[in-house]
């Protein structure tokens, strides 16, 4: 009888790490090439699996807000796309094996979703179809639909697990304060080429502006990411009334810092999203019938008394930001911000006749190449309407027109009923839920009010900000999935979140 030939697991491990390793060396000895990097991703990803098995529901939350994108991947998709993918996946595997895994947390928004999405299928095979033009098609707008379909599987994604309880602390931050990363980004922007390879998953923080005679608007665009992301957990974590705690006085600069961090970026709408927020838990936390309110009316009165007469010596973009503001700003400022507004205004007006053609049947992503090549030539030889290129892309800058004109009727619809479904979920998880959970539901329902408000009123874009609205309630429903139907009389009495 021939004897077992025996390995022991050391053996086994050198056996197989060694040359893999003599092989990932090998390919980084040139590693700025595709083939080298294509290599080495794939091994690294093969190495990670077992740590996306236990952690992926983490790094899903972690990724959501996270200003990181792959810029070999097509489309340069970001990591929250990636990981809805994953977490997805492993929650399916999950399902299989046998595990208690439900997708539909709360079913009026689940249903909502699946008449989205088919909405969305519909309108996309009669127009065109799904081009990827990174992938090879003929047409582009694939991009703008894969983040439609992320959105929704996104929801899906953060539902299928549990949130433990007792680390919600830990889950709120990951949500909001991967926002931070963009920090790392800037030493990309000014530590000359030697850094330039960190725009490989971070985005660049500069834009510049001009119109022509004027001198560029320099504007830090994406700064946004870490002081919205800063902004948000303050007020997640600790409820508006313990932001502005006197016991906890760093809670409160934190948040300013975050507030004036914001004016750099250079865009008036983010105040006008603060503003939102902020008065959305003034009501909800029950402080509009407390002095809170006279000392931030005098408060902001006060600061805008002191600061008017040096708003001349701002950075220009801080004076762009604070244009609308009854305040005198240079006129390279005013004259960037308010041709912005007469952009957008103008091409709303172009827009609103076609709305009745595509009521039905929306237009769709799908665009001809050839159409923005040429619309992209006749406004560099002076020939072609400064929004055009815009408008033919599909980027609206209007939520309203974002929506119909791409899906028509049958989108409005599916979006108004996604809506009012999420809205039903937070208003119930502020109601009725567990008191520990107070303040990140009443932030829950207050940011998501915010967005909605701001969607339909200020700025918004469909393809990118439903997987806004689907992360919030997403969050609310998979953090309060035990409370989600419960209620009764004893717990109808108003709540009022504790200092």
């Amino acid at each position: 009888m021939a004897e077992s030939f025996a390995i022991s697991r050391s053996h086994l491990m050198y056996g197989v790490c060694l040359p893999l390793a003599v092989l990932v060396g090998y390919f980084l000895a040139t590693p700025f090439e595709s083939d080298s990097l294509s290599v080495v991703i794939l091994v690294l990803s093969v190495l990670s699996v077992p740590l996306l098995m236990r952690w992926h529901y983490p790094l899903l939350i972690f990724s959501w807000n996270a200003p990181i994108f792959f810029s070999l991947l097509p489309g340069r998709l970001s990591l929250g796309v990636v990981m809805v993918g994953i977490s997805l996946t492993f929650s399916l595997m999950d399902r299989t094996v046998g595990r208690k895994v439900d997708f539909f947390g709360s079913r009026s928004v689940s249903r909502s979703l699946v008449f989205l999405t088919a909405v969305i299928v519909i309108t996309a095979v009669l127009t065109g179809g799904v081009g990827v033009r990174a992938l090879g098609s003929a047409s582009f707008g694939g991009r703008k639909y894969l983040l439609l379909f992320m959105g929704v599987l996104g929801y899906f994604a953060m539902v299928g697990q549990r949130m433990p309880r007792h680390r919600v602390g830990m889950y709120v931050a990951l949500f909001y304060l991967s926002g931070l990363l963009i920090f790392p980004g800037l030493l990309g922007d000014l530590g000359g080429p030697s850094m330039d390879f960190l725009h490989a998953i971070l985005p660049e923080s500069f834009e510049t502006e001009g119109d022509g005679a004027s001198e560029a608007v320099t504007r830090f665009g994406s700064i946004n990411f870490a002081t919205m992301g800063l902004f948000c957990f303050l007020l997640m974590r600790y409820g508006l009334r313990g932001v502005l705690d006197i016991h906890h006085p760093w809670r409160a600069t934190l948040l300013l810092l975050a507030i004036l961090g914001s004016l750099f970026a250079g865009f008036r709408s983010v105040l006008v999203m603060y503003a939102l927020i902020l008065g959305a838990l003034f009501y909800w936390e029950g402080l509009l019938r407390t002095r809170l309110v006279a000392i931030i009316v005098l408060a902001g009165i006060l600061g805008l008394a002191i600061t008017m007469p040096f708003v001349r010596h701002f950075p220009l973009s801080v004076q762009r930001t604070l244009s609308f503001l009854p305040v005198e700003v240079d006129p390279i400022a005013q004259a960037s911000a308010d041709a912005s507004t007469e952009w957008r205004l103008d091409m709303w007006r172009e827009l609103l006749p076609e709305v009745p053609k595509y009521l039905f049947l929306g237009k769709g992503y799908a665009v001809d190449p050839n159409d923005m090549f040429m619309v992209w030539q006749s406004e560099l030889r002076g020939f072609g309407k400064a929004a055009e290129f815009a408008r033919l892309n599909g980027d609206y800058h209007s939520g309203p027109f974002s929506l119909i004109i791409p899906f028509g009727i049958f989108g409005v619809f599916g979006f108004a009923w996604f809506s009012v479904a999420s809205l039903q979920v937070l208003y119930k998880n502020y109601r009725y839920g567990d008191p520990a959970l107070l303040r990140v539901n009443t932030f829950l329902l207050a940011i998501f009010i915010a967005r909605l408000i701001f969607f339909l009123t200020v700025f918004g874009s469909f393809s990118s900000d439903l997987i806004n609205f689907a992360g919030l309630v997403g969050f609310g429903v998979t953090l309060n999935r035990d409370e989600l139907g419960r209620g009764g009389p004893e717990k109808d009495a108003p709540r009022v979140l504790p200092g």
